[in-house]
Parts: C-alpha cells; structure tokens; sequence
C-alpha cells in the first residue's frame, strides 16, 4: 500500500550514508581519537529510537560513527532546510524537519512512518546545542509522549568530549578526545510500565553530560589553534569591573575590554590568569554560572527589561534563506518580548507573550529566533555580543514565572 504523503519519510541513502560513516569512523578514530563502545547493537534490532546530547556542532557525525553501520532517520531542526544545499543533502539523508519548541505533528508522523517501516529514528530532545559544556535548551515533556507513541526499544548514545571538540562558539575544532557510549534506554516493556514523568526523567537523565566535570577529572590534552576565539559569544560579563559585554578574544587570549582583566585557555581548555590581579573562573561551566546568578538577580527586579538594536528577518514559506523585513529595537520584560520598527517599510509593534516562548533557538555570534507556530522570526543583533544575555533571560524567566504554564504548554507537544 502506498504511504500517505504526510507520513512518508525516504530511507537514508545508502551509497552516501555508508561513505560518509565509515569516513567519519575512520577519520574521527585517528584525528580526533574517537573511542566509540556499541557492542549492545548486536542485540537490538530495529525498529527502535535513539536519543542523544546534543553538546557540539559534530554530534550528527559523532552520532553516525557511533551506531555505524545503522542507518538513522534524523530529526533535524527546519532552520537547516532553509539552505538549497542543506535541503539537497537532508533529502538524501532522509533527515526530518522539525520546527523546534513547537507542536510539530508533521514531524511526528514522519518519524511514525519510518518507524512502522522498520527503521531506527534519531532525535536530539534538548533540541539546541550547549552553551557551556552542559546540556543547552531544554527537553520538552513532549519526548515521553513521542517515545510512548511509538512504543519501541529506546537507545541511548552518549558522548563525553564532544563539546570541548567543537563548541557552538568557535569555528575551530580542537583535538584531544571523544568517548562515546551506546546503551538500551528503555525497552518496550519498560515503556509501557512506567509513567511519563519517569520515562521523561530518564531520558533527560540518560541523555545528559557533563564535559568540564569530565575534563577535570580526565585532565585530556587538546590541541588546536586560537583556542579562546569567540567566546565572548557566551561568556559576556567580566567578574572583575562587572562590565557586559566587554569580554573580547584573540587566539587563545581573553580579556575585558573596560579593565584589561585577562586569562588564557591552555591545552586543557581551562583559563590561566594573566595577571596577578585577574579576577577569573577556570572554565565556561563555572563562568556561565556566574552569568546565571547575576541574571537570577536581574529578573527579580520589578523594573527589569532589556534592549538591543536589531535587523528583522523572516522564513518566507517556499523561499531559501531568510527575507529583510527592517531594523528596529527588541526589549524583553518578564512579560513578553516586543519588536518595534519597521516591517516591510511599515512602522509595526510586534508583540510574543513569555508564557509562549520556551525557549529560542540562535547561532552563536549570528542571530536569535522566535517563533510562533510555524512563523519564525530571526533577528540579528546589531552588537552580537548581547545575544547570550538574552538566550540566557528568557531561559530563566521561564523557570522563575512560568515553569507551570510552560510544562502545561510543553505538555501537549510531541
């Protein structure tokens, strides 16, 4: 019987599937000293899903080198198939797109169709790659209902040094080492045993990682050049003057621009001072940490609101790429976001209530996202440097003031 359009999802094709994973099996071995332990898939057959953390850019060839020579239909975000090539490339893969942090049920029957014709289906539940070594976003309730729905053996892989490899902030990637493990999740009887709520915890528990607290007790060796460029896409606030967003990188230097404090990352990818009187914390984890105490401080305040100068673009239905629409100002309270300026040479107030927005996706130094439904509104920052801030404030105003709400809304998304 034909499968229904809306369900029907390709198989990865197999002649650049299998080139592409046994190069990135042999390659990531020897360059990247790659250590991949899987032996459990000989005892699993498909159908079944896999879930993974998503801690680098290389977790797609990260992921396929781990469970090669399985072919997976991955669940990939629908920003990528706004690129024609991205597109071509997805298509063979057999990738599906998926609008992030919202109620895709086109996505769901596609990963349905691939499921019911014997497949093995991958997804990242965090949805968006971390920003300080740790799981980023955060994993919508939503995955418990998926797994219960499609009601096969759930596997797990998880990477330990994948974050420190190739971080979302730089463009270089280092090379030391990665560890990967495959392991059973959930078997199918499990799945029907347990209650969403315990299936969501262990997914988040099984999927979660830690690589500074993996680094400081390994004290791994990495290699690689300008080793700090581009941090200050995540690490915007300097501990010494209390100054933001005057954190600025060169090579493997990192330093304030308003007071001169400085450290270097060494080959362990951990800060040194520079000077007797760097104020500092020896890695991102621990840096972000303190970003999030000086916001937590912030949202308390009755008055609290941002501001930043800002283009306006648009994913314009059936278009590649993203559409000028103008340039404006973005503010966010605990309320809502709102943009105001131009939109298509019109004055307008655009207006995203908090209780609706999760979480937003964004590339490191290039540009946040909003959505609403399958609408996404992507804005770049006129001083790039002030992006993390907000990822960060609307991560935690959620947390604070609408955790219920969120699970409630979250809840009905698969």
């Amino acid at each position: 019987m034909k499968k229904k359009a809306s369900s029907f999802v390709r198989k990865p094709n197999a002649i650049l599937y299998y080139s592409v994973g046994f190069f990135a099996k042999v390659y990531y071995r020897l360059v990247y000293k790659h250590k991949v332990e899987n032996s459990i898939l000989r005892d699993i057959k498909p159908p079944y899903l896999v879930v993974a953390g998503h801690s680098s850019w290389l977790d797609y060839i990260i992921t396929t080198a781990g469970m090669f020579p399985v072919r997976m239909n991955y669940v990939g975000a629908y920003n990528f198939f706004r690129s024609k090539v991205l597109k071509t490339t997805f298509n063979l893969m057999g990738v599906i797109p998926k609008y992030q942090f919202t109620n895709d049920i086109g996505a769901v029957k596609k990963m349905k169709g691939a499921i019911d014709s014997g497949r093995v289906v991958a997804i990242f539940p965090n949805g968006c790659l971390s920003n300080d070594g740790r799981p980023g976003g955060f994993a919508v309730f939503g995955i418990a209902k998926l797994i219960k729905f499609l009601n096969v053996p759930v596997i797990v892989i998880k990477t330990d040094g994948g974050y420190l490899t190739r971080p979302r902030w730089t463009k270089h990637a280092r090379r030391g080492r990665l560890e990967t493990k495959v392991f059973q999740l959930l078997t199918v009887d499990e799945i029907n045993s347990l209650s969403e709520h315990e299936v969501y915890d262990a997914v988040i528990a099984g999927t979660s990682f830690d690589d500074y607290k993996w680094q400081r007790e390994r004290m791994v060796e990495f290699k690689g050049s300008d080793l700090a460029e581009g941090i200050e896409y995540v690490l915007y606030k300097c501990p010494r003057c209390q100054g933001e967003f005057t954190i600025r990188s060169e090579g493997d230097r990192m330093f304030c621009t308003a007071c001169g404090n400085s450290v270097r990352m060494n080959r362990y990818l951990l800060f040194e001072p520079e000077g007797e009187d760097s104020i500092f914390f020896d890695g991102i984890d621990r840096w972000f940490d303190y970003q999030k105490e000086c916001i937590e401080r912030e949202i308390e305040h009755p008055g609290f609101e941002m501001n930043a100068r800002t283009k306006l673009k648009f994913a314009e239905p059936g278009k590649f790429g993203y559409q000028h629409l103008g340039s404006g100002i973005l503010k966010i309270t605990i309320n809502e976001i709102t943009y105001t300026g131009s939109v298509n040479g019109e004055d307008k107030k655009l207006v995203y209530p908090m209780k609706s927005i999760p979480m937003v996706p964004y590339a490191a130094g290039e540009y946040i996202e909003i959505a609403r439904g399958s609408d996404i509104n992507r804005f770049e920052f006129d001083d790039l440097t002030q992006q993390i801030k907000w990822v960060m404030a609307i991560r935690q105003i959620r947390d604070k003031y609408y955790e219920r709400a969120s699970l409630h809304h979250c809840n009905r998304h698969i």
